[in-house]
């Protein structure tokens, strides 16, 4: 609570929804899941990145409203190896896994939305090929343009 998710009942999720809290949300296999606006702002004004795990409804949402947004697809290498790793789990009705199977293959076909693809055959390398697009991102021009400009300047004198 508070730090990766804030949990609230459907009700409070609503007036949320109501009083535009959140910048993003979407009702997922029977529950809702948001992002808070306010949390969100707070984090981007400190300077920080803002890594959302979020379904695909939210993240076009987040493009729309945030286009610097940087949009990355996490994928199972296969369809039968997410099936197994659902099922592994033991944590969800045969139903319930059916439900994220259903919705996953409807997300996939939006994949191409996305501005990158990661593949999660082994996470230590999924994370540290992320940690590398978060920096390639960080190394924009369009993040640097006071600095190409002072550049620019001072090679006139040459």
């Amino acid at each position: 609570e508070g730090k990766a998710y804030f949990f609230k009942t459907t009700e409070e999720f609503e007036k949320m929804i109501a009083q535009d809290d959140l910048i993003e949300y979407a009702m997922y296999v029977g529950n809702y899941y948001g992002t808070p606006r306010a949390y969100v702002e707070e984090q981007l004004s400190l300077g920080k990145n803002v890594i959302l795990e979020i379904e695909i409804q939210g993240a076009l949402k987040i493009k729309k409203k945030f286009p610097e947004a940087v949009l990355i697809f996490v994928t199972p290498p296969s369809a039968g190896e997410l099936r197994n790793r659902l099922a592994g789990r033991g944590t969800e009705t045969p139903e319930k896994i059916a439900a994220r199977l259903s919705r996953a293959a409807e997300e996939s076909k939006q994949m191409d939305d996305y501005d990158f693809i990661l593949v999660n055959d082994e996470v230590d390398r999924c994370v540290e090929e992320m940690h590398a697009l978060i920096q390639a991102m960080h190394a924009r021009t369009e993040n640097h343009k006071t600095l190409i400009e002072k550049i620019k300047e001072e090679m006139k004198q040459f």
